[in-house]
């Protein structure tokens, strides 16, 4: 009897495998003899893995898209600015309280938004962006209006100063990324994915549809205003136009969308694929002609690859375990 070929025995050990060996190089490269561009701009691609892992939380696990989480990258900016403008509390030991100050928003927004749906909810979480983006210009007593706040260096070196930044890109990638994969493999993602694909059957399942939305609005805000603490921090300034942008609540979607906002891994290769084509399209044909040519590379994306690249990968290997199988069934064929 014939036995066709097993797809791959141990494919979390695989996986496993080639996340610590990414982790590996990752932990490495400040110690290469690497310009120290590829440094700074590693930090960003860090950022943006963090963010997007932490818009997927919500709008990939459970389909609820939203345009304002900028607004919580943005509060998580301006707690550690603030707090360092007022009481001249160093920002690096406010980083949590950026998440609690993000999550404690989400929580009051949540209460309001998370009984609405499709577009209005997509309409409301706008609506939050340019309201924090209106607080940040008003309240000038805590937040300098638009003057934004000024933030301090860690140290004068500028080489010591982008390495640590590094790392601490890193551990933020690694911490954001480690979430999303628990989430995916426990019953609350199990939930969130059951309210993405129908949320009336989910709800006539015992799925307790507003709780399960709600505590992942909170955790994906707590993880975005850890990420903007970072971010504002390694900038050294905030002002209210760039930490509460449109721009800033756009390109998370994009990543996860292109990468795949069914998986975990899904943001990571949308964030790394939309840095490294953004980045080298800048350098070689400038900012506006870069962003007409990413433009229609995103939309072919979206038309052409609904599930993203991973989604892509996954389909690919199927159909080559298929074509094997077939190949050993029917050797006459």
């Amino acid at each position: 009897m014939t036995i066709a070929p097993a797809p791959d025995a141990h494919p979390a050990r695989t996986q496993a495998a080639t996340i610590g060996a990414i982790v590996l190089c990752g932990v490495a490269l400040p110690f290469l003899p690497v310009a120290d561009f590829y440094i700074q701009q590693a930090f960003v691609l860090f950022f943006f893995i963090a963010l997007a892992q932490s818009w997927n939380i919500l709008g990939g696990y459970s389909g609820y898209l939203s345009l304002g989480h900028a607004a919580f990258v943005g509060m998580g900016g301006y707690t550690v600015a603030s707090l360092y403008f007022l009481f001249g509390a160093s920002p690096f030991w406010t980083f949590p309280l950026a998440g609690v100050a993000a999550a404690i928003v989400a929580l009051i927004i949540g209460a309001i938004c998370m009984r609405i749906r499709g577009s209005y909810f997509l309409i409301a979480t706008m609506l939050v962006l340019f309201i924090m983006q209106s607080l940040a210009l008003n309240l000038r007593p805590v937040t300098n209006g638009a003057n934004g706040i000024d933030l301090p260096l860690f140290t004068d070196d500028y080489e010591l100063e982008g390495r640590i930044w590094y790392f601490c890109g890193l551990a933020l990638a690694i911490a954001t990324s480690g979430i999303a994969f628990l989430i995916e493999h426990s019953r609350f993602g199990l939930n969130l994915m059951a309210i993405r694909e129908d949320e009336d059957v989910a709800r006539t399942m015992g799925v307790r549809v507003v709780h399960c939305k709600a505590a992942a609005f909170v955790i994906s805000a707590a993880l975005a205003g850890i990420a903007g603490a970072f971010y504002t921090y390694r900038a050294h300034i905030i002002e209210p136009f760039t930490a509460f942008s449109l721009d800033l609540s756009a390109a998370p979607i994009l990543m996860a969308i292109m990468g795949g906002s069914r998986k975990w891994i899904g943001p990571i290769v949308g964030a790394t694929i939309f840095d490294i084509i953004s980045t080298t399209l800048t350098l070689s044909v400038g900012n506006e002609s870069s962003d007409i040519v990413f433009a229609l590379f995103l939309i072919l994306v979206v038309l052409l690859l609904p599930q993203g690249l991973v989604g892509l990968a996954a389909t690919l290997r199927l159909r080559g375990i298929g074509a094997k199988r077939r190949a050993v069934e029917e050797p006459g064929k």
